[in-house]
């Protein structure tokens, strides 16, 4: 069963939340993550001004106030497109989203903390297998490696990592990948 369908099936726990607020808030947050390899820190303080749609970039405020720029993909574009019209529609409703310089909001809150964020991936979890936002940013490495054949370089400076060695963590090989890499091998 994948995430967005868990996301979409799964009761709304809270009262007063609206069930379709929630899912594409959510699913926004989780695209974010892992099309952009945001830290929650920089997820939660991404500010409307922060996305330059036309341009397909975001503005990232990361650690030690170090700024880096991303590009969006088509993929990530669309999903934003689509969450920024609904937030918008939110904000004729709801006068703390109106005043919001936030991306995304609470429903009490013009600003979704790092807390409420955590809490939110948390209970997409399965039984066996806990989510996290950082398990986000990680396959969000592991792709713009594989993507990049290896440049970590590149995917040191789309993460915003200060140091190579934290990018290259990324690199240790999965099972599975070692196993297609044997798959690999050419026939006799």
């Amino acid at each position: 069963e994948d995430l967005l369908h868990r996301m979409r099936k799964k009761p709304v726990q809270s009262r007063g939340v609206d069930p379709e607020e929630k899912y594409r808030r959510d699913r926004a947050v989780v695209y974010l993550l892992t099309y952009a390899g945001l830290r929650v820190e920089e997820l939660s303080n991404l500010k409307l001004t922060d996305l330059d749609l036309e341009m397909k970039r975001i503005r990232i405020v990361g650690k030690g106030m170090k700024v880096r720029t991303v590009p969006i993909s088509n993929i990530l574009l669309a999903e934003l497109e689509d969450w920024l019209k609904f937030r918008a529609e939110m904000a004729k409703k709801k006068p703390h989203v109106a005043a919001s310089p936030y991306v995304f909001y609470s429903q009490r809150s013009p600003k979704f903390s790092v807390r409420g964020i955590q809490r939110m991936i948390k209970s997409y979890s399965l039984p066996n297998k806990k989510l996290t936002p950082h398990m986000f940013r990680h396959t969000f490495c592991k792709w713009m490696l594989k993507a990049t054949n290896n440049d970590i370089e590149k995917v040191r400076r789309l993460a915003g990592h200060s140091n190579i060695a934290t990018t290259s963590r990324y690199l240790k090989d999965s099972y599975s990948d070692l196993a297609d890499a044997v798959e690999a091998l050419p026939k006799f």
